[in-house]
This record gives C-alpha cells, structure tokens and sequence, in this order.
C-alpha cells in the first residue's frame, strides 16, 4: 500500500509531520546533550587539576609561613649571637616561590576555554538557521 506511513496511518498527514519534526528536534537536543556531556567530563577534569593546584599552593603556604615564623625567631637568636637562621629562611622563600609559581599555573589554566566543541557546534546551527530563514 503506497502513501501509508510506518505508523499505519496516511503518509503526508498533520500529525505525521508534527511526529517528524519533534523526533528530530529530539534528536538535534540529545546530540547537543550529549556533546555537552562529554566536555562536562573534560571541564571537571580541568576544575579538578585547578583545586588540586590551588590546594598544594595554599599547603605551600602554610610550610612557607612557618619556616618564615622559625627563620625570624632564629635571626632574632643569631641577633643575639646564634647564626641557623639563613638556611630556614632560605627554605622559606622557596616554599613561596613554589607557592606563586603554583598559583600563576593555575590561573594560566583557568584562562583555558571551556566547551569549545559544544559553542563551535551552536554557532554553526544559528548560521545555518539564519541562511535557512532568508
């Protein structure tokens, strides 16, 4: 039987264009989620790198004030005539060189582009939308 649809009923009908069309729109959104499912994987990742610097840098931190804490009451002691105090504060201002550096790496990965695949893809859809509608 020609001019039948799958369903059964008459092809060309109003509900089977309607059916069509929001299959499709379906598709197109679960394409997109999908997408956005994907480099909501990779995001968490790059987050989880970032926390993860952030984290060390504020433990350096902390060693970095307490060595500095020990390196001023040992230049106090060496003031008095007791002389460890240099290499204490020597291991200081490296735990906050460490530190920075930490810091500056994390915010070079903050400045990383998210979502790049899934914006590229909508941009291409409003264009296409666009030429379709002139």
């Amino acid at each position: 039987m020609t001019g039948e649809s799958p369903a059964g009923g008459l092809s060309g009908g109003l509900l089977d264009h309607l059916r069509e069309f929001t299959a499709a729109g379906l598709a197109y959104i679960q394409a997109r989620l999908t997408l956005a499912g994907i480099e909501a994987k990779e995001a968490l990742l790059h987050f989880a790198l970032i926390i993860g610097l952030l984290a060390g840098a504020i433990g350096l931190m902390v060693f970095g004030y307490l060595f500095l804490c020990i390196a001023l009451t040992v230049l106090i002691a060496q003031f008095l005539g007791i002389s460890p105090g240099w290499v204490i504060l020597a291991l200081a201002v490296l735990h906050f060189a460490i530190a920075a550096g930490s810091v500056l790496f994390a915010v070079l990965r903050l400045r990383t582009p998210i979502f790049t695949s899934t914006l590229a893809e909508m941009r291409k859809d409003q264009q296409w939308l666009n030429q379709r509608s002139k």
